[in-house]
């Protein structure tokens, strides 16, 4: 990057920010956090700031962001990009939702999973429900992540916003501006984002190709009639490039997106009927890999480049009606329908943009929900959910087609299944007691995807049953919560490279493990906190562990606010794994070999410099340490040897304001 390309984006950050603190000097003061890893609000769900800082480095898309979830790991391909699981369930067993919309990738080498095109700040909550205890998001096993933006409520007329500027090591820049402007008949909200980054290099000082450049620009238009009805409409545009390590031979370098949402619902249309709620949204991602914009091809022995470009792409579009019913003083019901259609397409050379495009596969998913909340007492309830999908599958490419793109379907063979999913859930608050305990059973059946049908078409639907159950204390000076699970495969859906057996097939398994977090008021100034999150996993058809199961991991940290000054410290240890099925794994991601224990230590310390204007500072792997994650890269389009590294001492420093 050029030295004036840098001094162009740091005067921009410079007064993207002292306009912000000229516009938050006359508000009051807000309370600081920085989140080293956020708490459950249940033992089942998760509720997170987006835009609060966090460590480490404040996060540049959705993956990164929910690495510092506890039960949460990445699957890392460069600096950017990387797929998330959660309890060692990824893919399309885990739904990811922005602003209530599906978003899915194009690459089958998973180049660009949804998380790819999420910029966290540019929302204002994640929540993470986790395992089958919701049916109102769609199918999901491992859970449901919901990228959300609050709906502005206004009275009067209001301009606000935020503002926010990451500088870090290794030319890390981020910008972020949102501005609302508005009153009580509607409103308009922009929202912009810039993300940079170069190589970084791990502990050893061996550099990693991982430089990224992202940006999007959202535009929202809401119209609020009255206190109770509200329609609003919003563009979404988005890009980025992105070098990946060397390990594999194509960088992504276009994650080009554009999105339409439209939402229009309506509150106290009745003493039972609370609301009501429909929405249908448009996806288009468009992307674009190649072996020469960031990179210089290899030859042919005659010196000739030998240049590769794959131009998937994926358009989805889908819908949702759904009503909030109150049947009584102490009974709830959810109830609604949704529906979801998405077709992948593909072309590829270097002349790609004047190649018509070759459609492999058509989804569409017809689904029906209801969830009934019932108060037993004061102090005890159970909530019950069911769920029945439709799905339906028709391959657009038939055996003569390219190997790898559904080369055992025929042209026009269409599978269909219909997918049952429920649970029920107990829960109980002990009074005075500040404890509440959980229990519940779920089920989620789930039809294979568009990448693990490429190599076996009709493959066996997937079902995990699973028991969650679960405590939480918030009390006045602890707050803890325990999360545990067991859970069993029918069919399985997994991706095995081993010599002489199928590229994808159905297995039985079993799944269990905990997550746990707590935080502790040692004094007025000083916190102590620690998460848990552990998972066991076996491949019981082949007497194996089930591949891609993360190890033991747990946080230990120590907080401290006082007055307008706080500052932390994290350490981070993360197990041996030596349960591993080398060869097998997801669509995402492959075991590749045992990965060794490791810890790192991150710090942070800043203050609040007046109104609602915070600057921190940190570094990441004080001690640079190098290490490696245990989920890797390895899919089905490529077998990795060598592990992704990740960076070594990272500093970095974040200026946020609200006004």
């Amino acid at each position: 990057m050029s030295h004036a390309s840098r001094f162009l984006r740091t005067g921009l950050a410079a007064a993207v920010s002292l306009a912000a603190w000229q516009v938050a000097a006359a508000e009051p003061a807000m309370s600081t956090m920085v989140i080293t890893a956020p708490a459950m609000t249940d033992p089942y769900r998760v509720s997170t700031d987006a835009r609060t800082p966090q460590l480490p480095l404040p996060a540049a898309d959705g993956g990164a962001f929910l690495k510092s979830i506890p039960g949460f790991s990445v699957s890392r391909k460069g600096g950017t990009s990387g797929d998330p699981e959660l309890r060692g369930l990824g893919g399309s067993r885990l739904n990811i939702l922005a602003d209530g919309a599906n978003i899915l990738g194009g690459c089958g080498g998973r180049m660009d999973p949804p998380t790819a095109y999420i910029f966290p700040q540019a929302y204002d909550r994640v929540e993470v429900i986790k395992g089958p205890q919701s049916v109102r998001y769609g199918v999901a096993p491992a859970g449901v992540v919901r990228f959300e933006r609050d709906k502005p409520e206004l009275i009067e007329s209001t301009v606000e916003g935020f503002a926010s500027t990451t500088l870090g090591s290794n030319d890390r820049f981020d910008l972020v501006g949102d501005m609302t402007a508005g009153n009580r008949e509607g409103y308009v909200r922009l929202i912009g984002t810039l993300s940079d980054q170069d190589n970084y290099k791990d502990g050893d000082g061996n550099e990693v190709r991982s430089e990224y450049h992202r940006w999007s620009g959202t535009a929202i238009v809401g119209w609020t009639p009255d206190p109770d009805t509200r329609i609003e409409l919003a563009y979404d545009r988005s890009d980025a490039e992105a070098a990946y390590d060397d390990g594999r031979p194509l960088d992504g370098t276009v994650f080009d997106r554009t999105g339409y949402t439209l939402t229009a619902s309506r509150r106290d249309i009745a003493p039972w009927l609370s609301e009501v709620e429909a929405q249908v949204y448009y996806s288009y991602v468009d992307h674009v890999m190649d072996n020469f914009t960031l990179k210089t091809p290899p030859t042919s022995p005659q010196g000739q480049p030998m240049l590769r470009l794959g131009n998937p792409d994926r358009r989805t579009i889908g819908g949702r009606l759904a009503a909030e019913l109150e049947l009584s003083p102490t009974t709830r019901m959810a109830v609604g329908l949704d529906y979801a259609e998405n077709r992948h397409s593909n072309r590829g050379g270097v002349d790609y943009r004047e190649q018509e495009r070759s459609r492999n596969a058509e989804f569409t998913d017809h689904g029906v929900f209801t969830e009934v909340e019932q108060e037993l007492s004061e102090r005890s309830w159970v909530t019950l959910g069911l769920r029945v999908d439709r799905a339906r599958v028709e391959s657009l490419t038939g055996t003569d087609a390219a190997p790898g793109f559904y080369a055992d379907a025929e042209l026009g063979e269409t599978s269909r299944s219909t997918l049952w999913s429920g649970f029920a859930r107990y829960e109980h608050a002990l009074e005075p007691q500040p404890l509440s305990l959980f229990a519940g059973v779920g089920r989620a059946e789930r039809a294979g995807d568009h990448w693990e049908r490429r190599f076996v078409f009709d493959l066996e639907p997937e079902t995990l049953t699973q028991l969650d159950t679960g405590a939480s204390w918030h009390g006045d000076r602890l707050s803890a919560n325990l999360s545990l699970f067991y859970g069993w495969y029918d069919d399985y859906i997994l991706i095995d490279e081993r010599s002489g057996q199928d590229k994808v097939r159905n297995v039985d398994a079993k799944t269990y493990g905990l997550e746990a977090d707590m935080r502790l008021r040692l004094t007025d100034s000083w916190d102590l906190t620690s998460t848990l999150a552990w998972v066991r996993s076996n491949n019981d058809t082949d007497s194996l562990p089930l591949a891609q199961t993360p190890p033991l991991e747990a946080t230990l940290g120590l907080d401290y606010a006082r007055n307008a000054y706080f500052g932390g410290v994290l350490l981070r240890g993360v197990a041996r794994q030596d349960r591993i099925a080398e060869d097998q794994g997801t669509i995402y991601s492959l075991d590749i070999g045992e990965t060794p224990g490791f810890a790192t230590v991150s710090a942070y310390g800043g203050r609040e410099l007046f109104g609602n204007t915070t600057l921190t500072l940190g570094v990441d792997n004080l001690f640079d340490r190098t290490y490696a994650e245990h989920i890797q890269r390895g899919t089905t389009e490529m077998l990795a040897t060598d592990r992704v590294n990740e960076p070594g001492r990272t500093l970095w420093a974040n200026l946020t304001t609200r006004f």
